[in-house]
């Protein structure tokens, strides 16, 4: 069991990595990933496991192996969506928008990235990982797994958490914002706008960090869905503002110097 909860963070880890790698990649800048806070995608090493326990007797095989890896982790990847959709009312990611899905929760290009990952796991990662798992002594890997498992209980309860006060914080943010359009009086709008403001600043780190991590997060609540793009909008005019801010100054500054 030990040897199972290790592989399962490593996995989850070298996920984590790839899924930075990849990400990155395309937007042309680092970006995290992932629901939970630490460096590591627990559905990876989940997915990894199922593919190498139950694809190991067909390692001869290597054309069942990818197919068989695809079919695999492409149900884990469409049943995790789905609770955490019916959990928390929220799509961590949306693949409505490529050619080949099914409801946006899988597609076919991350399948195929998928049946090649279990290909390395199967024939690469674990004929080096699980020797050199079972070389170690049996009380270190029990401590092992037991700080792995404390670790990882703290950050998903920390998660979730913070994922519930996400979901509040953004409905609340989108009734304020529609209060303040809704008001005529410019004093009352002025004094609702500054309370607005406050709250958006007081919610921001928060909601950054699942917004950011999970860029195609949405809903298919209609609440949630517009509360969701309404504060998306405010963090790249924020991001976009400090941008501004820190490229007048730096023109400033050189300009000063110059005149020196």
């Amino acid at each position: 069991m030990d040897i199972l909860i290790i592989g399962f963070f490593i996995y989850s880890v070298l996920g984590y990595i790839s899924e930075v790698i990849y990400c990155s990649i395309g937007q042309r800048k680092l970006v995290n990933r992932g629901f939970l806070y630490g460096p590591y995608c627990p559905i990876y090493g989940f997915g990894a496991l199922v593919v190498i326990i139950f694809l190991e007797p067909l390692k001869e095989y290597w054309y069942l192996v990818f197919i068989l890896g695809l079919i695999l982790t492409s149900i884990i990847e469409y049943v995790t969506s789905y609770l955490l959709e019916k959990i928390f009312s929220l799509k961590l990611w949306d693949y409505s928008k490529r050619k080949v899905n099914i409801n946006g929760r899988v597609c076919l290009r991350n399948s195929l990235l998928f049946g090649i990952m279990g290909m390395a796991g199967v024939y690469l990662l674990d004929p080096v990982f699980l020797p050199f798992l079972r070389s170690l002594d049996d009380n270190l890997k029990h401590v092992l797994a037991s700080i792995i498992e404390l670790v990882m209980v703290i950050d998903a309860t920390a998660s979730v958490i913070h994922l519930k006060s996400f979901q509040k914080s953004i409905v609340i943010l989108k009734k304020k914002a529609d209060e303040v359009t809704r008001e005529t009086r410019d004093e009352i709008r002025e004094t609702l706008s500054g309370e607005f403001d406050r709250m958006k600043e007081f919610y921001s780190r928060n909601a950054s960090h699942f917004l950011f991590a999970n860029p195609g997060l949405t809903s298919r609540s209609k609440e949630y869905k517009e509360a969701i793009e309404a504060y998306k909008a405010y963090i790249e005019k924020r991001k976009q503002i400090k941008t501004d801010y820190k490229r007048k100054m730096k023109e400033n500054r050189e300009d000063f110097l110059s005149k020196v």
